[in-house]
């Protein structure tokens, strides 16, 4: 997986222009689809590259939809009813690229992986 490539995706998916800060993320995507790699997948393949990218998007999401769990309120701090809308497109980019990447992962062994009826299971 070419590092450089995923990293100008994960770029375009944030609107960051630079992504440094954001490099832990990204390496411990590239371990994790790595993790999940049949035997005889081509790592070179592009899509891998996506895949990273839109895993690492997703992890940074979570990361944000955590810290804006509560809104500050005149009465003090609530928790917000709305979905967080870049989090649930991140989930939806996720699973497409799951579903594009098929036929290179081991899907049972992805942890995340695993949806029904468009609700995650873990």
């Amino acid at each position: 997986m070419d590092i450089q490539k995923i990293t100008e995706i994960f770029e375009l998916m944030t609107g960051e222009s630079n992504s440094t800060e954001y490099m832990k993320l990204i390496y411990v995507s590239m371990r994790e689809v790595d993790d999940i790699l049949r035997p005889n997948a081509d790592i070179s393949d592009l899509r891998l590259c996506f895949l990273c990218a839109a895993l690492a998007f997703y992890r940074l999401q979570q990361i944000l939809a955590a810290r804006e769990r509560a809104d500050v309120t005149y009465a003090g701090k609530m928790l917000k009813e709305s979905q967080n809308t870049a989090y649930e497109y991140a989930k939806q980019l996720l699973k497409d690229y799951l579903q594009m990447c098929k036929s290179l992962i081991t899907a049972d062994t992805f942890v995340f992986g695993s949806f029904s009826s468009g609700e995650e299971r873990l």
